[in-house]
């Protein structure tokens, strides 16, 4: 309780600071608006306009990218583990393309798809696989030997091995992993968002600033801003010491 009302008080404090810099020095809204200028395009946007729509599309796009991402990520960790020539010759490029910006991927993505969500998927997909492919890689390097020994000691061979051992101690260092390629994914998604047409958060910003509207833009930063605080600390937060808990680890 005690630290809830010191954030409160803090989130407060800058409010404050906002609206008398905006006040005292009386800078133009199209360069930095008030705080009340700033809440009214989030109740012109949530109420009467479309940005509960550009949130739904954008919620797709990246679900979308994320979860085929996971798939291809896990299976290309697993055989980097398992495979020695594949972890030296492309578990190591991997880890340069990791360095590389989700916006330096637009104009290949634009070349390849068109204006269109495919590329954003793919700019997306780009940006969570190699996380994915990594944190796998290593949750399963990470488990003990003598663990898979015992295993196989009981009899446990080939896909039993794997669906009952190997992936179950996996999953506390994968989930992880998993946190962190969400916060690729939703990056990727306002990089894409930027560059093609139609409805979403990263098309509502950039319209905010075609339109000089600084309120609508920092309205939209504010909410990229919460919905990424909320899917990686809250969402994926809970998830992770719940698993850490179950398997001992926390």
């Amino acid at each position: 309780m005690k630290i809830t009302l010191i954030r409160i008080t803090f989130f407060l404090a800058l409010f404050l600071i906002w609206y008398l810099v905006v006040a005292i020095t009386q800078i133009p809204s199209y360069i930095l608006p008030g705080p009340l200028d700033v809440f009214e395009s989030f109740y012109i946007g949530f109420i009467k306009g479309n940005y509960l729509i550009s949130i739904f599309y954008s919620m797709i796009r990246v679900l979308t990218g994320y979860f085929m991402a996971l798939g291809i990520g896990i299976v290309t960790g697993i055989l980097l583990a398992r495979y020695y020539f594949l972890d030296i010759t492309f578990g190591r490029s991997i880890l340069s393309l990791q360095s590389i910006p989700s916006v330096a991927w637009v104009p290949l993505a634009l070349l390849w798809f068109g204006i269109s969500d495919n590329a954003v998927i793919f700019i997306i997909i780009l940006e969570a696989v190699l996380p994915t492919a990594l944190s796998t890689k290593n949750a399963m390097k990470n488990i003990p030997s003598n663990l898979i020994k015992a295993a196989q000691t009981l009899g446990s061979r080939g896909l039993h091995l794997y669906k009952n051992v190997i992936i179950k101690a996996m999953i506390p260092e994968l989930v992880t992993g998993l946190r962190l390629s969400w916060a690729f994914a939703w990056r990727a998604l306002i990089a894409g968002e930027l560059f093609v047409s139609g409805a979403g958060i990263g098309q509502t910003l950039e319209l905010g600033r075609a339109l000089a509207d600084m309120s609508q833009v920092i309205a939209m930063i504010t909410t990229i801003g919460i919905i990424g605080y909320f899917t990686e600390n809250v969402f994926f937060g809970i998830i992770e010491k719940r698993v850490r808990i179950a398997w001992g680890v926390e």
